[in-house]
């Protein structure tokens, strides 16, 4: 939530939020803060939306439709909907970090479902070819994860289904959902390579042409949202800074550490950029497969991001 207060990236932020709202007839803005809990965010919340909606740039009609479509708390945990979120936030931070490392020797490392964003911002693949997809793909995922909440259903079947992806996310339980090859975008060479790991325990592979790309996006799993301890810091590596935001398990890795650094807002990630990414060997810049973001923890009260 913190990245609404910084100009060039929210102007990205917005760009491709309205592009998603013309593909979905929903509005990620309003779905990313529908239920928001932290209320120190709650006057920076408001002036996004009435500017947005001052200048033209949120659909009151796409407003509406949200609201309809996930009133419900756990409703934040509808698969095609946090991927679309998880592309829009990610994708327009990855281009805001790579503008302002251009003389760092940062190396970019992203893991599963995040590759899109990564597609996206090294223009391999269109933003609205992403946002298909990922509806696609996410909404097979989606009926899936419904149908094994049903069949071990305790409670209602919503929160059913928020208490089975909360397992997978904290690494309780595991679930592997590929995607269909009829569901993926065409990909090109990225502009700028970058490496690539299916979950966060596989080693790197480095994305540097249509053909990497392309096999890299056959692999993607639903199992890359379960957390899990990643590999130890390679040779060749120093120090690894997370996107992530303080309430994701990820961040848990930053804690009394030297090596792990929580990168959750614009001040943290520029920080890391001027005083430590220019230290010693080639830091790694780790990107999982969720959004940054700055909510409560997760309970049947208070429904939050990971």
């Amino acid at each position: 939530m913190g990245w609404l207060n910084e100009i060039d990236a929210l102007g990205a932020i917005r760009q491709r939020m309205i592009c998603a709202a013309n593909i979905t007839g929903w509005d990620i803005f309003t779905f990313h803060t529908l239920h928001n809990r932290d209320h120190y965010f709650d006057t920076t919340i408001a002036a996004v939306r009435d500017t947005w909606l001052k200048e033209g740039n949120l659909s009151p009609a796409a407003v509406l439709e949200t609201k309809k479509q996930f009133s419900k708390p756990y409703d934040y945990f509808r698969i095609p909907a946090r991927l679309v979120e998880n592309l829009v936030f990610q994708s327009a931070l990855l281009e805001w970090v790579g503008q302002r490392a251009a003389d760092v020797p940062l190396r970019f490392h992203i893991i599963g479902t995040a590759l899109l964003s990564a597609l996206v911002s090294s223009r391999s693949i269109p933003f609205s070819a992403a946002v298909t997809s990922a509806l696609e793909f996410g909404s097979r995922w989606d009926q899936t994860m419904a149908g094994i909440a049903e069949s071990n259903r305790t409670a209602e079947t919503g929160w059913s289904r928020f208490e089975e992806l909360r397992r997978l996310i904290e690494g309780r339980a595991v679930t592997a959902l590929a995607v269909p090859r009829s569901d993926l975008p065409q990909a090109a060479a990225p502009s700028k390579p970058f490496w690539y790991s299916p979950t966060v325990k596989d080693d790197p592979v480095l994305i540097a042409t249509a053909r990497d790309a392309s096999a890299a996006l056959e692999t993607l799993n639903l199992s890359s949202w379960a957390y899990a301890t990643p590999a130890p810091l390679g040779h060749d590596e120093s120090v690894r800074g997370w996107l992530v935001s303080p309430l994701q398990p990820f961040a848990r890795l930053c804690r009394w550490s030297v090596s792990n650094y929580l990168l959750a807002n614009p001040a943290s990630v520029n920080l890391f950029m001027d005083y430590i990414a220019t230290l010693g060997r080639a830091p790694v810049l780790l990107l999982p497969p969720e959004t940054p973001q700055n909510r409560f923890r997760l309970s049947r009260m208070k429904v939050t991001g990971p």
